[in-house]
This record gives C-alpha cells, sequence and structure tokens, in this order.
C-alpha cells in the first residue's frame, strides 16, 4: 500500500508534467501563431484564437476578447442552446384539423395546418420520414373519416410567428439562393428549389432555364446567366425576395454539354407547403374547392383565422439529435433560424429573429458567458453584421462537453482536417471552433477566427489548419 506521502508525491509529479506540457504547448502556439500573423495575407486581418485544455485552462489565446464576424462558426452557439433548451428528444408538432363540419363524405370547410416551424417538413435527408411522409400522414386522417372533398380551402395556421421570414441584416446577394431560405411556421423542402439551366450551345448567351423542382411558386424566373468556359463552374446567383413571386438569375455557369443546376430559395414556405399538400391530396384522388391561404392571408387581409372544429392528425417531425446533426454536418441556416424562432415560441415570445437573438444572449449570459461577447442578430451566422469572440465559442464548446446531450452534439461537428470542427465563411472572414485531441489523448476546446484576409481563401484554410496541426500533433 502506497503511504500517503508518496500518493502526494506522485500526485505533484503528474500536475507538474501535465503544467510542463501545457507550457510546452504554448510555447510551440506561439511560435506557430508569430509566423501565421507574420504571413502576407495576415497583413491587413484581425484574428481571434483561443485554446483550452478540457479542465478550462486556457492553453493559448490571442485576441480572445475581439468581437468578429462568426460566420457559420456561430451555429455552435444555437445549437447548443437548443439542445440545452428544448432537449435531445424534442419534436416538432403540426396539427392538421378543420374548420366547419364533415358530412358525406365533404368536409364543408377549411383543412387547417397549424406549424410549430418545422425546419425538416419535406426534406430529402430523414430516411426514417420520407419527404412525402407528412403527405400521406394527412391523407390518412381524411381517409379514416371518409372525406373525398374539400369544400373550403387549406389555410396555414399559427399567428405565434412573424410574418418576417428573414433577419434584417441578410444581404440582397443571399436571400435568393439555397442558403439564404427564410423561416415561417410552415417550411416545405427545406424552403429549397433547384433549377436547371441549358449550358451547353455559344458563349455569352443568356441560358434558357430547362425547369424547377419543386414546384417554388414563381410565376416569372428571369435567365441573365451566361455561358462560361467549360471548367469554370458555379459562378451565378438567384434574386428572389420573401413573398415574391418574380425571380431572375445573373453571373455565369460552366460550359457542360448537359443541363446545369444550381438551387434557390423557396420564397414563400409556406405558401408552397399547402400548395404541395393539395396537389398531393389532388393526386390521391380528394377534390379540393378552395385554395391555399397562408396566415399571412388573414393578417393582410384584418381577418380572423377560422376556428378549428376538430383535429385530424397531428405530424411529428424527427428528434432534435437528428436536426442537430445536419444543421452542423451541412451548415443548413434555415435550420439555425428555424431553432432560433423555436426558442422564441417555447419562452412564450413571438416567433421573431430579433426577439430570439436576445433570447439567446440571455441565456448565454446566464451560463456566464458576457452577453457583448455574443452580439447575435440571427442563428446561423449568415448575417455580417455579428460580432461574436473566440473566447465565448470557447466558453460555449466547454459548456457543452459537460451536458448530457454532449455526445449529439459532438457527432453533429463535421470532420475537417481529421478535427470535430465546425467551419465558417463568409466574404472576408474563415473561422473555425470545435474539439482537438494531441497524441497523448489530451483533449481541447478551440475557436479560430479571422477576418479581413488577403488574398485565396484556400490559401488561408491550409494555414489555419497547419495552425491547429500544433495541437493535434503534440506529445
Amino acid at each position: 500500500m502506497p503511504t500517503s506521502r508518496s500518493l502526494i508525491v506522485a500526485l505533484c509529479l503528474l500536475l507538474s508534467a501535465r503544467q510542463s506540457a501545457a507550457q510546452s504547448l504554448q510555447a510551440s502556439l506561439q511560435q506557430a501563431f508569430r509566423r501565421f500573423q507574420a504571413d502576407e495575407q495576415m497583413k491587413y486581418a484581425i484574428t481571434g484564437f483561443v485554446v483550452q485544455d478540457e479542465a478550462g485552462n486556457t492553453v493559448f489565446a490571442h485576441q480572445g476578447q475581439a468581437g468578429l464576424a462568426p460566420a457559420s462558426t456561430q451555429k455552435i452557439v444555437t445549437a447548443a442552446a437548443a439542445l440545452e433548451k428544448l432537449g435531445a428528444g424534442f419534436r416538432y408538432n403540426t396539427t392538421v384539423s378543420y374548420s366547419g363540419t364533415l358530412s358525406g363524405g365533404v368536409l364543408q370547410g377549411d383543412l387547417l395546418v397549424h406549424g410549430s416551424g418545422d425546419p425538416t417538413l419535406g426534406s430529402w435527408r430523414y430516411p426514417s420520414q420520407p419527404d412525402t411522409a407528412f403527405f400521406w400522414q394527412v391523407w390518412q386522417a381524411l381517409q379514416a373519416r371518409g372525406i373525398t372533398r374539400i369544400a373550403g380551402h387549406l389555410v396555414g395556421s399559427n399567428p405565434r410567428f412573424s410574418v418576417r421570414p428573414v433577419p434584417g441584416g441578410w444581404i440582397y446577394d443571399d436571400i435568393g439562393n439555397y442558403y439564404g431560405a427564410g423561416s415561417w411556421a410552415l417550411n416545405y423542402h427545406e424552403n429549397q428549389y433547384d433549377v436547371s439551366f441549358d449550358a451547353s450551345g455559344k458563349f455569352s448567351r443568356a441560358l434558357p432555364v430547362l425547369k424547377t423542382d419543386p414546384n417554388p411558386g414563381i410565376a416569372n424566373f428571369h435567365s441573365f446567366v451566361q455561358l462560361g468556359a467549360a471548367g469554370s463552374g458555379d459562378n451565378s446567383v438567384i434574386y428572389a425576395p420573401p413573398y415574391s413571386s418574380m425571380a431572375y438569375a445573373t453571373g455565369s455557369l460552366g460550359k457542360t454539354g448537359k443541363p446545369f443546376t444550381i438551387s434557390g430559395a423557396i420564397p414563400f414556405g409556406e405558401a408552397a407547403l399547402l400548395t404541395a399538400l393539395g396537389q398531393y391530396l389532388v393526386d390521391k384522388g380528394i377534390s379540393i374547392d378552395g385554395s391555399a391561404r397562408p396566415a399571412v392571408y388573414f393578417a393582410i387581409n384584418n381577418q380572423p383565422m377560422p376556428a378549428a372544429s376538430g383535429t385530424l392528425a397531428t405530424y411529428q417531425s424527427v428528434t432534435l439529435d437528428s436536426v442537430i446533426y445536419w444543421f452542423l454536418q451541412k451548415s443548413i441556416n434555415l435550420y439555425g433560424e428555424a431553432l432560433a424562432k423555436t426558442l422564441a415560441v417555447q419562452a412564450g415570445k413571438e416567433g421573431d429573429t430579433e426577439v430570439a437573438s436576445q433570447l439567446i444572449r440571455d441565456f448565454w449570459e446566464s451560463k456566464g458567458i458576457d452577453r457583448n461577447a455574443l452580439k447575435v442578430l440571427d442563428g446561423s451566422g449568415l448575417s455580417p453584421q455579428n460580432r461574436v469572440t473566440a473566447n465565448a465559442l470557447v466558453q460555449v464548446l466547454q459548456f457543452a462537453r459537460n451536458q448530457p446531450w454532449f455526445k449529439a452534439y459532438y457527432e453533429g461537428l463535421p470532420l475537417i482536417h481529421n478535427i470535430k470542427m465546425k467551419s465558417g465563411t463568409i466574404a472576408g472572414a474563415k473561422g473555425y471552433a470545435g474539439y482537438l485531441t494531441d497524441k497523448q489523448g489530451r483533449n481541447y476546446s478551440f475557436a479560430l477566427l479571422v477576418n479581413n484576409y488577403s488574398g485565396s481563401a484556400n490559401a488561408v484554410v491550409q494555414k489555419m489548419w497547419q495552425l491547429l496541426d500544433v495541437v493535434t500533433q503534440y506529445r
């Protein structure tokens, strides 16, 4: 049996070894970071870089308190707040009810679809719930009641969500494209559609649109896209504000000799969902006299929502841990905005981005993070006006590490350069935040944000990875 004195000596030696290792790693990081800063690409850049060990000791910090544009690294903030506040097993409910009466196979009233912000309705990502699963459940509910005709309209119903689907800080170049999709109480196909162009023929001609899928609700899509050189890829932009029935695309697409497909944002997700549901039911033999009437229709016309007479079905989404997985893996901005609004609604507030952003800051302030270190204006990081510190991101990662839902959070982070981390990219800004493990199995949390770099983004990425390699290769 070792004596108490020998145990104390062994413990002191272990602590001394750990301290020595931390100091050695710190010295290596300081040397590597000096090289990084001296690079010509960093001449006008601002960099925030923080590394902490698993116990919360700071191994390295440079401008950790500087507020920088985080881009999509901000998603780790929203994801952790959602998992903590809602729970990994949370599910969205979409309730289908009716107004009026059911008689003789006819619904003498409206079919009411009450959404709760589910961003996965009609999504293609979930094998357990095909993209038509919601439509099929509604059809089955109508079949069970013997309904073959709806005499009224298909109505979207949830006044708790703001009529503003897109945060005010998003830029016009983004909101017509798939990554700039707005969010509503009802969403469809991740509010994304594909548009295919004929990318063959002569250079510098406007490319004809071949098709859009699914139906985005755009009456007029104008193509000003030019044919570019083979191999030049996608250099196009789609422009369409929310609620618009017209869109246009500019830029160029590389010559392929076959259709070239890009993705846009459905301008009105709630209307698209109701329209697609109506078409599905008609195809199944149920006639519908009326049309799709989203919730905003009643707000615009100052009319009350139809009152529900009874419930037909309640559709449940996949669990939140599955939503978080794809949110982080594919950096889906729609999910971030939907999650933020959901946090607001669950708190008894309006489902609005501005309200949600303040609640997110309140939540993290309650966990010890200065709200001024998290100046978030959306849930996804797409706004160029977001300002977050590297230190705050590391505090979020350290908080997550000790929570029961950490496994789902960690698994959701992409594996980039053999590191579990979330990347972020907007014009002139690049960031990474996540978890590092060195050669001895010691674990660290980190955030590395670079704003206003010069030159090639790919070159900056390689240099950032080299900096992180100092930790992962350390023994």
